[in-house]
C-alpha cells in the first residue's frame, strides 16, 4: 500500500496554541488566504472537532476526510460531503485509491500528533504566530525539532514556514512580504 505525500498545515503561537473554545484564537486574513490557496481542490484531513468548527466556505472546493469514532453523528449533516474514517488503518486503506498526489492534514492537534506518530507527514507548512495567545488546544512543537525550515513569507504578525525532514532541503531562505 503506497502512502501519498502528506503535508501538515497549521498555525501555532510560540507555545503551541492552536485553538481556544473550538476556534482559532487569532484572525489573520492573509494567513487564511494562504491556507485557502494551498488547499484549494485538494484532499484535506482533519479531526471531528476541527470539522465541526471550521467555516463551511473553507470546506467548499476541497475533499474532506474526517477522523471520528462516531460515523452517524448529526454534525456530519452540514451540507458538506466528507469521508469519515475511524482509524489510521482505515485511512491508509482508502487513501491509496484517491487520484491525488498529495493530501493536507489540517488539524487539529490530536490529528497532527497521530500523523506524526505514524511518521506520515513529510512536509509541514506552519504559520508561526508571533505573539502568544490564550488557548485550550496545543500542538507539541517538540515534534518538529530537527526539521529543516524555509521561510516562505513574513509579516509583522506571523511567519509562514515550510518544514521538511529531507537534509538537502531547507537550506535556502526566500522571504517575501505579505501585506
Amino acid at each position: 500500500m503506497m502512502v501519498k505525500k502528506i503535508i501538515g498545515i497549521m498555525a501555532v503561537d510560540p507555545s503551541g496554541v492552536v485553538g481556544v473554545n473550538n476556534r482559532l484564537p487569532w484572525h489573520y486574513p492573509g494567513d487564511l488566504d494562504h491556507f485557502r490557496k494551498i488547499t484549494y481542490g485538494e484532499i484535506i484531513v482533519m479531526g471531528r472537532r476541527t470539522f465541526e468548527t471550521i467555516p463551511q466556505n473553507i470546506l467548499k472546493d476541497r475533499i474532506s476526510v474526517v477522523f471520528s469514532s462516531n460515523k452517524l453523528s448529526s454534525y456530519f449533516n452540514r451540507g458538506i460531503r466528507c469521508t469519515i474514517v475511524s482509524s489510521m488503518r482505515e485511512f491508509l486503506s482508502i487513501q491509496s485509491s484517491w487520484n491525488y498526489s498529495q493530501i493536507f492534514m489540517i488539524g487539529g492537534a490530536q490529528t497532527a500528533h497521530l500523523f506524526l506518530e505514524y511518521d506520515l507527514i513529510s512536509e509541514f507548512i506552519i504559520t508561526e504566530i508571533h505573539k502568544p495567545y490564550k488557548g485550550d488546544v496545543y500542538f507539541n512543537l517538540i515534534l518538529l525539532d530537527g526539521w529543516n525550515k524555509t521561510i516562505l513569507a513574513k509579516t509583522k504578525d506571523y511567519t509562514i514556514c515550510k518544514l521538511t525532514r529531507n537534509k538537502d532541503e531547507g537550506k535556502s531562505c526566500e522571504i517575501r512580504s505579505i501585506s
